[in-house]
């Protein structure tokens, strides 16, 4: 009997160790993106989504993690998986645990921050956005960027770096 426990035991042992997720920003954590995330409201993390909303057409800002290795040509409104649709200072539309959130654009707090940064700001539903981009390059109405998007619902907070593509 006493072999069965301690093989019951290390088999336990051996279990245990593979189905515990390693902390935020180790190796082997798949959620974990030590270079790019801060924040206290990790319930706050966007998802993913390949469509944009049928209504955003025109002059439109798409949005993805800067950590996946998503070239700026794949962010079109079909393909490539994005984490904000934001069309020009109208909304902005993400996704939060299945549900679509779609916010409004605030002017008042929106605006340019120096030659090539500026700060768009998103509210309702609870939610506040505050995406804070800067310009890499630009190619006719096509800009490339990146910054941080910020995700704010009561006390709690989520931030994370992005990289985009924008234009009309």
């Amino acid at each position: 009997m006493k072999r069965f426990h301690r093989l019951f035991l290390v088999l336990f042992g051996a279990f245990w160790a593979v189905a515990c997720d390693s902390p935020p920003g180790k190796p082997g954590n798949p959620h974990g993106r030590p270079d790019s995330v801060a924040g206290t409201g990790a319930g706050l993390r966007p998802d993913t989504f390949n469509s944009a909303p049928a209504n955003i057409e025109g002059c439109v800002g798409l949005y993805t993690y800067d950590s996946l290795n998503i070239p700026f040509d794949s962010l079109d409104v079909d393909k490539g998986k994005k984490i904000l649709a934001t069309k020009t200072e109208s909304f902005a539309f993400f996704r939060l645990r299945g549900r679509n959130i779609i916010l409004r654009y605030d002017s008042a707090q929106s605006g340019k921050l120096g030659d090539k940064e500026f700060r768009e700001v998103y509210r309702g539903n609870d939610f506040k956005i505050i995406l804070t981009l800067r310009t890499q390059e630009q190619e006719g109405e096509s800009v490339k960027e990146s910054g941080t998007f910020e995700i704010i619902q009561g006390d709690r907070h989520f931030t994370v770096k992005v990289k985009g593509l924008s234009g009309c």
